[in-house]
């Protein structure tokens, strides 16, 4: 039996998905506040809590730069502003066919992907689904 070949993607910011995240954030506090307000007028303040949530929902939805390997037999996440790599048990959680949502555990750490801004795009996929059993969750 054939093995995959070696493999490594650079995991980029992707300012679309933080703004998704940091939306959907700023949508149920919204929503949030102005069910507090319609029951108690006094709950007023909770809308002055809204430009805070949408920072940290936007700082919080921000993707590091990491390295994904895959050496032949397992893979590998190098993590910013480290030099060792530590193995990872990955799954795919959503796959839209130019885009792909990681989970690498232990962690969890989310790791979105684009075609666009993956130039090993092909090799990353036939990777990820050729792999050996339990090399990648399903």
């Amino acid at each position: 039996m054939r093995r995959t070949p070696p493999v490594a993607v650079q995991v980029l910011p992707q300012p679309a998905v933080q703004a998704v995240v940091a939306l959907i954030a700023a949508c149920a506090a919204a929503g949030l506040a102005a069910w507090a307000v319609s029951h108690q007028d006094e709950a007023w303040p909770a809308w002055l809590a809204l430009p805070p949530i949408i920072v940290w929902a936007w700082r919080s939805a921000a993707v590091l730069p990491r390295r994904l390997r895959w050496d032949g037999q397992a893979w590998w996440l190098a993590e910013p502003g480290l030099a060792e790599e530590t193995p990872v048990q990955l799954a795919v959680l959503i796959d839209l066919d130019g885009w792909l949502l990681l989970r690498a555990s232990p962690g969890p750490r989310w790791l979105p992907l684009s075609r666009k801004r993956q130039p090993a795009w092909g090799a990353l996929r036939a990777t990820l689904f050729a792999a050996p059993d339990g090399a990648v969750l399903r």
